[in-house]
């Protein structure tokens, strides 16, 4: 299970959330988001916790609230990776598909997976209202290779020159780690520089260089 990943519970599986006390209005959405089998995202797992953690955000009927979720493990009924883009693309402005279905399709022809998450991938799954004028779309790209990075960043960044909105996400690398595009990009020139890495259980700042050093170098001249 890995961060973004959506996960479907067993059905009547017990859970709880800090963020909503049994039986207020927030648990109830909550358990009628369960009821009606819709998945929850896979978040950081704490390192001193025997119980897993799930996100869950709410549409804007219920002001997007965001709630974690707690669970045991046998509680998961499967886990399967997020929406692909062509998934969303019906959620969109005609300009926005257009240049978001060309980008999967590039994606789909270096082999590279390429997942939607945020109020887009909510929106996709529920069907009802999350995103407004303003909101983004949110991207996670896992690469292999050196040679894929530099081609998604590359896509990302022309992509995101053609879209009205902003177009975010990260790339994550085969340890697990996720980097915002964006960072990457930017430190590229001076790869010695940190950057904010997100892992499956912690937060931290490391050099660029050794994401890069944990890609496969064998296929950058395919």
């Amino acid at each position: 299970m890995l961060r973004h990943d959506l996960v479907y519970l067993q059905p009547e599986a017990a859970w709880q959330s800090p963020c909503a006390a049994p039986g207020s209005p927030l648990a109830q959405a909550a358990q009628r988001w369960l009821a009606a089998g819709r998945p929850l995202v896979a978040a950081r797992q704490p390192a001193d916790e025997e119980m897993l953690v799930l996100g869950l955000t709410l549409p804007t009927a219920q002001g997007r609230q965001r709630l974690a979720i707690r669970v045991e493990p046998e509680a998961i009924e499967r886990c399967r990776p997020p929406l692909q883009i062509e998934q969303c693309l019906h959620r969109l402005p005609a300009a926005h598909a257009l240049e978001l279905g060309s980008l999967a399709e590039r994606a789909r022809a270096g082999a590279i997976a390429l997942g939607v998450y945020g109020s887009l991938a909510w929106e996709a799954i529920s069907g009802e209202p999350y995103r407004h004028q303003a909101s983004d779309i949110d991207l996670i790209c896992d690469v292999a290779s050196e040679r894929q990075l530099i081609a998604m960043l590359g896509e990302l960044e022309r992509t995101a020159a053609r879209v009205p909105c902003r177009l975010d996400g990260e790339i994550r690398f085969p340890d697990g780690n996720a980097v915002a595009w964006r960072e990457i990009l930017a430190h590229l020139p001076t790869p010695e520089t940190p950057v904010l890495a997100k892992g499956q259980r912690d937060v931290a700042l490391l050099p660029l260089a050794r994401l890069i050093a944990t890609l496969s170098p064998e296929h950058c001249h395919a």
